[in-house]
Protein backbone atom coordinates (compact mmCIF):
# COMPACT_ATOMS: atom_id res chain seq x y z
CA UNK A 1 0.00 0.00 0.00
CA UNK A 2 1.31 3.44 -0.91
CA UNK A 3 2.18 5.63 2.03
CA UNK A 4 0.09 8.73 2.71
CA UNK A 5 1.76 12.09 2.26
CA UNK A 6 1.18 12.56 5.99
CA UNK A 7 2.64 9.22 7.12
CA UNK A 8 6.24 10.40 7.38
CA UNK A 9 5.14 13.58 9.18
CA UNK A 10 2.98 11.68 11.64
CA UNK A 11 5.58 9.01 12.40
CA UNK A 12 8.32 11.56 12.98
CA UNK A 13 6.12 13.83 15.06
CA UNK A 14 4.47 11.27 17.30
CA UNK A 15 7.02 8.46 17.45
CA UNK A 16 4.20 6.45 19.08
CA UNK A 17 1.14 4.43 18.11
CA UNK A 18 -1.82 6.78 17.92
CA UNK A 19 -5.37 5.74 18.75
CA UNK A 20 -8.15 8.29 18.18
CA UNK A 21 -11.83 8.39 19.08
CA UNK A 22 -13.80 10.29 16.44
CA UNK A 23 -17.38 11.39 17.03
CA UNK A 24 -19.85 11.65 14.16
CA UNK A 25 -22.48 14.27 15.03
CA UNK A 26 -25.20 12.19 13.38
CA UNK A 27 -24.62 8.79 11.81
CA UNK A 28 -27.41 6.25 12.43
CA UNK A 29 -26.27 2.70 11.68
CA UNK A 30 -29.48 1.94 9.78
CA UNK A 31 -28.84 4.65 7.17
CA UNK A 32 -26.21 3.43 4.67
CA UNK A 33 -25.25 6.92 3.45
CA UNK A 34 -23.42 7.51 6.73
CA UNK A 35 -21.21 4.50 6.01
CA UNK A 36 -19.43 6.75 3.49
CA UNK A 37 -18.15 8.87 6.39
CA UNK A 38 -17.02 5.83 8.37
CA UNK A 39 -15.27 4.31 5.38
CA UNK A 40 -13.45 7.54 4.49
CA UNK A 41 -12.23 8.01 8.07
CA UNK A 42 -11.06 4.39 8.28
CA UNK A 43 -9.25 4.76 4.97
CA UNK A 44 -7.50 7.91 6.23
CA UNK A 45 -6.60 6.22 9.51
CA UNK A 46 -5.09 3.30 7.64
CA UNK A 47 -3.02 5.66 5.49
CA UNK A 48 -1.73 7.41 8.61
CA UNK A 49 -1.22 4.15 10.50
CA UNK A 50 -3.61 5.20 13.28
CA UNK A 51 -6.21 3.18 15.11
CA UNK A 52 -9.62 4.86 15.32
CA UNK A 53 -12.90 4.27 17.12
CA UNK A 54 -15.99 5.86 15.56
CA UNK A 55 -18.86 7.01 17.79
CA UNK A 56 -22.34 8.22 16.79
CA UNK A 57 -22.84 11.26 19.03
CA UNK A 58 -26.55 11.44 18.22
CA UNK A 59 -26.99 8.29 20.33
CA UNK A 60 -26.30 10.11 23.62
CA UNK A 61 -22.56 9.44 23.59
CA UNK A 62 -20.55 12.02 25.54
CA UNK A 63 -19.01 14.46 23.07
CA UNK A 64 -16.48 15.45 25.75
CA UNK A 65 -14.90 12.01 25.47
CA UNK A 66 -13.92 12.17 21.79
CA UNK A 67 -10.71 13.47 20.23
CA UNK A 68 -12.33 15.00 17.13
CA UNK A 69 -15.80 15.55 15.67
CA UNK A 70 -17.17 15.30 12.12
CA UNK A 71 -20.43 17.19 11.59
CA UNK A 72 -22.21 15.21 8.89
CA UNK A 73 -24.63 16.04 6.10
CA UNK A 74 -28.41 15.71 6.09
CA UNK A 75 -31.60 17.76 6.53
CA UNK A 76 -31.85 21.55 6.44
CA UNK A 77 -31.07 23.56 9.56
CA UNK A 78 -34.18 25.31 10.86
CA UNK A 79 -34.25 28.89 9.47
CA UNK A 80 -35.63 30.04 12.83
CA UNK A 81 -32.08 29.62 14.14
CA UNK A 82 -30.77 32.35 11.84
CA UNK A 83 -33.73 34.74 11.73
CA UNK A 84 -35.47 33.59 8.55
CA UNK A 85 -38.60 31.89 9.91
CA UNK A 86 -40.67 33.32 7.07
CA UNK A 87 -38.58 31.39 4.52
CA UNK A 88 -39.25 27.96 6.03
CA UNK A 89 -41.47 27.00 3.03
CA UNK A 90 -38.29 27.11 0.91
CA UNK A 91 -36.65 24.48 3.09
CA UNK A 92 -36.77 20.73 2.85
CA UNK A 93 -37.06 18.39 5.84
CA UNK A 94 -36.19 19.98 9.21
CA UNK A 95 -35.28 17.92 12.26
CA UNK A 96 -35.47 20.20 15.28
CA UNK A 97 -34.21 17.51 17.65
CA UNK A 98 -31.12 16.93 15.51
CA UNK A 99 -30.50 20.69 15.27
CA UNK A 100 -30.60 21.00 19.04
CA UNK A 101 -28.35 18.01 19.65
CA UNK A 102 -25.74 19.20 17.15
CA UNK A 103 -25.78 22.74 18.51
CA UNK A 104 -25.03 21.23 21.92
CA UNK A 105 -22.19 19.17 20.43
CA UNK A 106 -20.76 22.28 18.73
CA UNK A 107 -20.91 24.15 22.03
CA UNK A 108 -18.98 21.40 23.80
CA UNK A 109 -16.42 21.37 20.97
CA UNK A 110 -15.85 25.09 21.53
CA UNK A 111 -15.52 24.63 25.28
CA UNK A 112 -13.10 21.71 25.05
CA UNK A 113 -11.04 22.86 22.08
CA UNK A 114 -11.95 19.77 20.07
CA UNK A 115 -10.91 19.68 16.38
CA UNK A 116 -13.89 19.83 14.01
CA UNK A 117 -14.57 18.92 10.38
CA UNK A 118 -17.93 19.96 8.86
CA UNK A 119 -19.42 18.49 5.69
CA UNK A 120 -22.40 19.94 3.73
CA UNK A 121 -25.12 20.40 6.39
CA UNK A 122 -22.24 20.23 8.87
CA UNK A 123 -20.75 23.39 7.36
CA UNK A 124 -24.11 25.14 7.45
CA UNK A 125 -24.87 24.15 11.02
CA UNK A 126 -21.46 25.21 12.30
CA UNK A 127 -21.84 28.54 10.52
CA UNK A 128 -25.26 29.15 12.09
CA UNK A 129 -23.93 28.07 15.47
CA UNK A 130 -21.40 30.89 15.23
CA UNK A 131 -24.04 33.48 14.33
CA UNK A 132 -23.88 33.20 10.55
CA UNK A 133 -26.82 33.02 8.14
CA UNK A 134 -27.83 30.81 5.23
CA UNK A 135 -29.41 31.24 1.82
CA UNK A 136 -32.54 29.11 2.21
CA UNK A 137 -32.66 28.17 -1.49
CA UNK A 138 -29.79 28.99 -3.83
CA UNK A 139 -31.81 28.86 -7.06
CA UNK A 140 -34.68 30.92 -5.64
CA UNK A 141 -32.23 33.75 -4.96
CA UNK A 142 -30.42 33.66 -8.31
CA UNK A 143 -27.73 31.00 -7.91
CA UNK A 144 -27.01 27.90 -9.96
CA UNK A 145 -28.39 24.48 -9.10
CA UNK A 146 -26.16 22.47 -6.76
CA UNK A 147 -28.70 19.67 -6.34
CA UNK A 148 -28.31 16.05 -7.39
CA UNK A 149 -29.15 15.24 -11.02
CA UNK A 150 -31.06 12.02 -11.67
CA UNK A 151 -30.11 10.83 -8.20
CA UNK A 152 -26.38 11.50 -8.60
CA UNK A 153 -24.16 14.21 -7.12
CA UNK A 154 -23.38 17.08 -9.44
CA UNK A 155 -19.76 17.90 -10.26
CA UNK A 156 -18.46 21.45 -10.51
CA UNK A 157 -15.27 23.42 -9.92
CA UNK A 158 -14.32 25.44 -6.87
CA UNK A 159 -11.66 28.08 -6.41
CA UNK A 160 -9.62 28.03 -3.20
CA UNK A 161 -8.72 31.40 -1.73
CA UNK A 162 -4.96 32.09 -1.72
CA UNK A 163 -3.23 32.21 1.66
CA UNK A 164 -5.81 30.00 3.37
CA UNK A 165 -5.21 26.85 5.39
CA UNK A 166 -7.32 24.93 2.86
CA UNK A 167 -5.06 26.08 0.03
CA UNK A 168 -2.00 24.77 1.91
CA UNK A 169 -3.72 21.44 2.55
CA UNK A 170 -4.93 20.85 -1.00
CA UNK A 171 -1.98 22.38 -2.79
CA UNK A 172 -4.26 23.48 -5.62
CA UNK A 173 -6.10 26.70 -6.38
CA UNK A 174 -8.90 25.17 -8.48
CA UNK A 175 -10.41 21.71 -8.42
CA UNK A 176 -13.52 19.66 -9.06
CA UNK A 177 -15.89 18.59 -6.29
CA UNK A 178 -19.36 17.09 -6.00
CA UNK A 179 -22.52 18.69 -4.63
CA UNK A 180 -25.99 17.70 -3.44
CA UNK A 181 -27.53 20.70 -1.66
CA UNK A 182 -29.90 23.59 -2.21
CA UNK A 183 -28.79 25.89 0.63
CA UNK A 184 -25.53 27.71 1.26
CA UNK A 185 -23.71 30.12 3.55
CA UNK A 186 -24.90 33.72 3.19
CA UNK A 187 -22.92 35.49 5.94
CA UNK A 188 -19.99 33.78 7.62
CA UNK A 189 -20.27 33.33 11.37
CA UNK A 190 -18.14 35.02 14.01
CA UNK A 191 -14.46 34.29 13.57
CA UNK A 192 -14.94 32.43 10.29
CA UNK A 193 -13.68 33.23 6.82
CA UNK A 194 -14.65 31.91 3.39
CA UNK A 195 -11.81 29.79 1.96
CA UNK A 196 -13.43 28.47 -1.24
CA UNK A 197 -16.24 29.37 -3.65
CA UNK A 198 -17.91 27.72 -6.62
CA UNK A 199 -16.58 29.16 -9.87
CA UNK A 200 -20.00 29.24 -11.57
CA UNK A 201 -22.02 31.32 -9.10
CA UNK A 202 -19.79 32.21 -6.15
CA UNK A 203 -21.54 29.87 -3.69
CA UNK A 204 -19.50 29.49 -0.51
CA UNK A 205 -17.80 26.08 -0.57
CA UNK A 206 -15.56 26.15 2.53
CA UNK A 207 -15.08 27.94 5.84
CA UNK A 208 -12.14 28.08 8.23
CA UNK A 209 -10.91 30.35 11.03
CA UNK A 210 -10.19 33.91 9.92
CA UNK A 211 -7.37 33.80 12.48
CA UNK A 212 -6.51 30.31 13.74
CA UNK A 213 -3.97 31.52 16.32
CA UNK A 214 -4.55 29.62 19.56
CA UNK A 215 -7.62 27.85 18.17
CA UNK A 216 -8.27 24.13 17.59
CA UNK A 217 -8.54 22.80 14.04
CA UNK A 218 -11.71 23.93 12.24
CA UNK A 219 -12.52 23.27 8.60
CA UNK A 220 -15.90 22.90 6.91
CA UNK A 221 -16.68 22.16 3.25
CA UNK A 222 -19.93 22.29 1.33
CA UNK A 223 -19.12 19.33 -0.92
CA UNK A 224 -19.18 15.64 0.03
CA UNK A 225 -15.58 14.35 0.05
CA UNK A 226 -16.74 11.09 1.63
CA UNK A 227 -18.63 10.31 -1.61
CA UNK A 228 -15.72 11.18 -3.91
CA UNK A 229 -12.90 8.84 -4.83
CA UNK A 230 -10.51 8.89 -1.88
CA UNK A 231 -7.55 9.48 -4.21
CA UNK A 232 -8.99 12.76 -5.51
CA UNK A 233 -7.11 15.81 -4.30
CA UNK A 234 -10.18 17.41 -2.74
CA UNK A 235 -11.36 14.25 -0.99
CA UNK A 236 -9.03 11.90 0.90
CA UNK A 237 -6.54 14.58 1.83
CA UNK A 238 -9.23 16.39 3.84
CA UNK A 239 -9.82 13.33 6.02
CA UNK A 240 -6.10 12.65 6.42
CA UNK A 241 -5.48 16.25 7.42
CA UNK A 242 -8.34 16.17 9.90
CA UNK A 243 -7.05 13.01 11.59
CA UNK A 244 -3.48 14.32 11.63
CA UNK A 245 -4.64 17.53 13.31
CA UNK A 246 -6.75 15.54 15.79
CA UNK A 247 -3.71 13.44 16.65
CA UNK A 248 -1.51 16.48 17.11
CA UNK A 249 -4.11 18.08 19.38
CA UNK A 250 -4.43 14.91 21.45
CA UNK A 251 -0.67 14.59 21.86
CA UNK A 252 -0.34 18.21 23.02
CA UNK A 253 -3.12 17.70 25.57
CA UNK A 254 -1.46 14.51 26.85
CA UNK A 255 1.86 16.26 27.27
CA UNK A 256 0.18 19.08 29.18
CA UNK A 257 -1.67 16.70 31.51
CA UNK A 258 1.24 14.33 32.21
CA UNK A 259 3.42 16.81 34.16
CA UNK A 260 0.39 17.88 36.22
CA UNK A 261 -0.30 14.27 37.16
CA UNK A 262 3.24 13.90 38.43
CA UNK A 263 2.92 16.78 40.90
Amino acid sequence: MAKSVFTMRSTAFYNTHMTLTIGLSYAPADNPKYDFYRNALRRAAEALEYEIELVDLSRSADSREVDGIVFTGGDDVSPARYGKQSEEPLCGTIDEARDQREFEIAEVADETGTPVLGICRGLQLLNVHRGGTLITDIEKFGGASHRKVDGYDQRHTVRIEPGTYLRRVLGEGVGEVNSAHHQAVERAGDGLAVSARATNDGTVEALEWADATGRPFFLAVQWHPERMDFSEQFAGRLFETFLWEVGANKLVKQRMIRPMAQL
